[in-house]
């Protein structure tokens, strides 16, 4: 068995949570139901919407897939995997059915928990195909060949880093703005407190104008603008390179963050402004900055990767730090204010925190990186030809 930790398991925990607060949301207006409202048996609604059923379809495929995967990469045969999958899957969305009796705003139904096991069937079944024709075993040997066997959660770093990309940060590329919501959920808890005026200005909307009217003076915020495009770009190159063993694998992977930068942002713009305004968020800093960080990339081809998780910590730190004093940008709180009550939140407003937290949770394995480090700390060698 290969001795390489598998990044399907983190991806089936970030599957989990990002369905859970799908289900439960807006998680809020919690109450004990009623005895007479509450059943075991889940109910049939009379109405049911089409958009409804197929994203209860089609959102547990993804989650029967990468579990599935887990379990036979844990070395589990098909169909042990396949049904502890199932079973795992069903039990998950039949719980979480019965917690919606909780809220005021959802509705438990059966139908939905049919079609959440029927989705999590098909991306078993997708599973357990790719794996008889093998394709599981040669991504095997090519991470045998590509990666250092602790790559697992690296991996799954890099796979979700796009993910927050598609919620629009302040500045391009400008990920880890956490202590907005960290007040407002302060905001939140202490209503009707005394210590509410401590905490918070009496307009939320106003959060930031403090801070940047004292810390950031506006020559400086061309400055921040390219410093942040350039971190936010380097950020997943320094994880890249902290797993990865081919000098060619890592010129691969620095060329594909650059790609998914420009084709996600791109992306995202026309998402929310319209596809005529999906080339807006390019500008003379974000070029700059997006140039800084390909040279800086260029520099981590040739380092060893204890030395890439330890640029990468302190470009992480220095992402935190200049995504806070980012201005505030009327176009974005629009945006947001759009997200957070529209049908967005759901699903696509699930990329917010993606984007919001992935500095951080990378910046935990990177640390874990330094803490533990490779043992072959030598030059990166090349791929044989």
């Amino acid at each position: 068995m290969s001795l390489h930790r598998s990044s399907a398991w983190p991806l089936t925990w970030v599957a989990l949570a990002v369905i859970t607060y799908a289900t439960l949301h807006p998680w809020s207006g919690w109450r004990w139901p009623e005895p007479q409202a509450f059943s075991w048996v889940l109910p049939k609604l009379p109405n049911e919407v089409l958009d409804d059923l197929i994203g209860n379809l089609l959102g547990y495929v993804p989650l029967g897939l990468v579990m599935c995967l887990a379990y036979l990469r844990s070395g589990a045969n098909a169909f042990a995997a396949a049904m502890w999958t199932l079973l795992f899957c069903s039990a998950w969305s039949y719980s979480l059915e019965l917690i919606q009796y909780t809220l005021p705003t959802r509705v438990p139904s059966i139908s939905d928990w049919t079609l959440n096991t029927l989705g999590t069937a098909w991306g078993a079944l997708a599973a357990v195909t790719i794996h008889a024709l093998g394709l599981v075993d040669i991504w095997h040997r090519l991470r045998e060949k590509w990666f250092i066997p602790q790559a697992g959660h690296g991996l799954a770093l890099i796979w979700m880093w796009p993910l927050g990309l598609l919620f629009p940060p302040p500045l391009p590329l400008g990920q880890g703005q956490l202590l907005p919501h960290v007040r407002l959920a302060l905001m939140e808890w202490t209503k009707d407190t005394p210590w509410q005026a401590w905490l918070l200005p009496e307009d939320p909307l106003m959060l930031w104008d403090r801070i940047h009217l004292a810390a950031v003076q506006s020559e400086w915020q061309v400055v921040i603008e390219v410093l942040t495009v350039a971190l936010g770009l380097m950020a997943p190159m320094c994880v890249a390179c902290a797993f990865a063993r081919p000098r060619v694998t890592r010129l691969l992977l620095l060329s594909g963050a650059v790609g998914v930068a420009l084709f996600t942002t791109t992306l995202s713009t026309a998402i929310n402004f319209g596809l005529q305004h999906a080339l807006t968020w390019v500008s003379v800093p974000v070029v700059v900055g997006m140039l800084l960080g390909s040279v800086g990339g260029v520099v981590l081809v040739d380092r060893t990767r204890t030395t890439c998780a330890a640029l990468g910590v302190l470009v992480l730190l220095g992402l935190i730090s200049l995504i806070h004093l980012a201005p505030v940008d009327p176009y974005y709180a629009q945006t947001l204010q759009a997200w957070e009550h529209g049908r967005f939140i759901r699903f696509h407003g699930l990329s917010r925190w993606f984007g919001v937290l992935w500095p951080y949770v990378a910046l935990v394995w990177l640390a874990g990186r330094l803490i533990q480090p490779d043992p072959q700390s030598e030059p990166v060698p090349t791929m044989p030809s």
